[in-house]
């Protein structure tokens, strides 16, 4: 019970703080529950609604995208990309009426894949070489994968020009490379790392959502053998086929994955996918009597803990947690997200070095809220970098555990909400 009273008296609290800055009026009549037709906008900053924030990182999740950056910034920052091929054909079919053969000779092999030109294009030439980074060790790990980018394990390079950049690049492999595997019937597993000019740095988006990168190669020398192209699969690990699809193709990150933030700041994008997780305890006397005209989630950024990408420009996007209560770790909760289109929110688009005060306009997830209730979903948000674990460069904001004027916070313009009766 004093529970209910304490929110009681939170809620009238804030209902009377008010900041008079227009009329509503209408000739209209209003229905029998409705918005006072002639009520004074009133505002109220909620300093006090945020309970919860934390920063996870990791994101997008395994296999939870094919669109992946190699990034080169020399130590600061390095990303790879593995791909897997383990299926290799082992015959062709020769022109009739000839049985097929085994596949005894392999030319032009070449590996193909497609790049988004619109983002962060290169502006110097890069280097893109292919190693043989196939292990019987654990071969997700980083300690295990990185030692195979070698000399001796290099199977391919090319240099490439700003303006030889196009929507889809091919890459020469050695075709006794590619040849001894198809003999042994062993995995062709690639890995890809992107060099630059010393002081130079460049990001290359691969998709492999729209063009699964593949490997083709010539089987025969006789010319009206149309070639073979593989595509990639993976066979392990054996007895979990959902990991296996995952680590078809996957970023290998060599250098610039942070850790999370310490608990004074909340962190967004970055190589290592950083998104906030935020969750609200709004008393339902405040959302039941009145009607939300403008909800703002007011956040202060602060300089980037992160030299790497500092003026790269991330796309920061606020998505209510629809995870239902039945889901009580916020880690997995912070996977269920409603549609950005559904909710239509603004976005923002911040520089990693700057600061200051900024607002995204949340009305329309303020007022689900009060629709759905408390019991369904908990009055949560995350946000997160629409360019995660795909630029070097990580927003920070301050946290909870910031001072108060600091600290993120929910503004409401409003109007009360007329009970039943004639207006």
């Amino acid at each position: 019970m004093s529970d209910w009273i304490s929110r009681g008296a939170l809620g009238a609290a804030l209902l009377l703080a008010l900041g008079c800055s227009e009329q509503v009026s209408s000739s209209i009549a209003c229905p029998d529950l409705c918005t006072d037709q002639s009520a004074t906008l009133r505002d109220t900053v909620l300093t006090g609604a945020l309970v919860l924030d934390t920063t996870f990182t990791g994101f997008p999740l395994l296999g939870g995208s094919r669109d992946i950056a190699l990034v080169a910034r020399g130590d600061t920052a390095d990303v790879r990309i593995i791909a897997r091929f383990d299926t290799l054909p082992s015959t062709f079919v020769p022109p009739a009426p000839q049985p097929d053969s085994l596949i005894a000779f392999v030319d032009s092999a070449t590996y193909l894949f497609r790049v988004d030109t619109t983002f962060h294009k290169p502006t110097v030439p890069v280097t893109i070489e292919a190693f043989d980074v196939d292990t019987t060790a654990a071969d997700t790990v980083p300690a295990t994968l990185l030692p195979l980018f070698r000399d001796d394990r290099l199977i391919g390079s090319a240099t490439y020009l700003p303006a030889d950049v196009k929507d889809t690049l091919r890459l020469p492999l050695q075709k006794e490379v590619v040849l001894a595997k198809i003999r042994a019937g062993a995995h062709l597993r690639i890995g890809l790392r992107m060099r630059t000019p010393v002081g130079q740095s460049a990001s290359l988006l691969v998709t492999g959502s729209q063009f699964q990168p593949r490997v083709r190669f010539r089987v025969s020398a006789d010319t009206t053998v149309k070639p073979d192209t593989v595509f990639p699969s993976s066979h392990t690990p054996k007895d979990a086929a959902s990991i296996a699809s995952s680590l078809l193709l996957y970023p290998l990150h060599a250098a610039g994955a942070l850790p999370p933030p310490p608990s004074d700041r909340l962190a967004l994008g970055g190589i290592a996918g950083a998104r906030s997780y935020l969750r609200f305890d709004i008393p339902g006397i405040v959302l039941d009597s009145v009607q939300v005209i403008r909800a703002s989630l007011q956040l202060t950024q602060r300089p980037s803990r992160f030299l790497g990408g500092n003026r790269d420009t991330i796309t920061v996007i606020t998505q209510p947690v629809v995870a239902g209560a039945a889901v009580t770790d916020i880690y997995t909760a912070s996977q269920f997200l409603g549609s950005v289109l559904a909710f239509r929110v603004d976005t923002l688009r911040l520089v990693p070095r700057d600061s200051g005060f900024r607002s995204v306009e949340i009305v329309n997830i303020v007022r689900a809220w009060r629709i759905v209730g408390t019991k369904r979903t908990p009055r949560a948000l995350v946000i997160r970098a629409a360019e995660e674990g795909l630029l070097a460069g990580e927003l920070n904001f301050f946290s909870a555990d910031a001072p108060a004027d600091l600290r993120p916070r929910l503004r409401l313009t409003y109007v009360p909400r007329r009970g039943f009766g004639l207006p």
